[in-house]
């Protein structure tokens, strides 16, 4: 790890202080030059959460290596939607390119490391959109040569990218009819059943029935043709899943709380763009339904429009 870590850092912060307490003690070993932090307000109608985004804030104010710190504090609530898409929104506009982490996202130290050197590798490929720092599939991929591999899954547990990239972001998930007409999904898996539950994500995600700014940005990558990076072993561990203090993650699942491991350096490269065969079938199966309860999941859909 180099003394002087350049590489900005967006923190996107709310109401758990003991979750930003680590965090910052994971950023305080890299110890970065810039740091960016967005916090959302308050919610008027939850009691105490006041005093807790004020502990968030006085967290980050406790800052002490030498660093460039700009803040985005919003007065009232935006929302998870909002408030994230805003906040990268000023990010980029700051920077050409950088790392996003969650109050709950703890990366190992060498995750740093890994995404400043894919930064400057795929600086200039159009077609490489987002790294992400997760892989809830870990137990698939880890016997791999390379480092990491390509995919069209977006996992946003810890990732970085660059302005060129966002600036392709949709939220509202613009042309999404015509994405449907020229079969966009296809190119997430051959997998019918999960093209299908994918794509019903993004439905709700179009009609606001859900809060995720995630998705609309997989769409973004998928409209465009973009790819993922995915690391070969989890490089990011999710602390906030199914805790009591979790805003929307609130079920609980011990896959998505896989603990982090350190990655070797040099990087190993994939030779190519390409996507391993079958693979992104088999991490959906890991990080988001089982292939037994996909099942279930597409009769009962099949059933429901019929």
């Amino acid at each position: 790890m180099p003394q002087v870590f350049d590489t900005p850092v967006l923190l996107l912060l709310f109401n758990r202080p003991a979750h930003t307490q680590v965090v910052l003690e994971r950023l305080r070993g890299i110890q970065p030059s810039r740091v960016f932090v967005h916090c959302d307000g308050a919610r008027a109608h939850k009691p105490g959460e006041a005093v807790q985004v004020a502990e968030v804030r006085e967290a980050v104010a406790g800052i002490d290596w030498p660093c460039d710190i700009q803040t985005l504090y919003r007065e009232e609530n935006a929302g998870l939607r909002e408030g994230v898409y805003g906040a990268l929104n000023w990010f980029f506009s700051e920077v050409e390119f950088g790392i996003v982490i969650e109050d709950d996202c703890v990366p190992d130290p060498s995750f740093f490391a890994f995404c400043a050197t894919l930064l400057n590798q795929y600086a200039q490929e159009e077609q490489v959109m987002h790294i992400g720092g997760s892989n809830l599939g870990a137990h698939l991929t880890q016997g791999m040569d390379e480092s990491y591999f390509f995919s069209k899954f977006t996992f946003v547990w810890g990732w970085a990218s660059w302005r060129r990239a966002w600036q392709k972001m949709s939220l509202n998930l613009d042309h999404f009819d015509q994405f449907i007409a020229q079969n966009g999904i296809e190119d997430l898996s051959s997998n019918i059943m999960v093209q299908a539950y994918f794509l019903e994500k993004l439905r709700t995600t179009k009609a606001r029935e859900n809060n995720s700014w995630a998705y609309a940005w997989s769409y973004s990558i998928l409209k465009n043709k973009g790819v993922s990076i995915v690391p070969r072993q989890n490089l990011v561990q999710n602390t906030g899943i199914g805790t009591d203090d979790a805003t929307h993650t609130v079920s609980d699942d011990p896959r998505a709380r896989l603990k982090a491991s350190a990655m070797s350096f040099p990087l190993v490269h994939p030779p190519s763009l390409q996507r391993p065969p079958g693979l992104d079938t088999k991490l959906f199966y890991a990080a988001q339904k089982s292939k037994i309860r996909l099942v279930f999941w597409y009769l009962l859909h099949k059933l429901k429009i019929r």
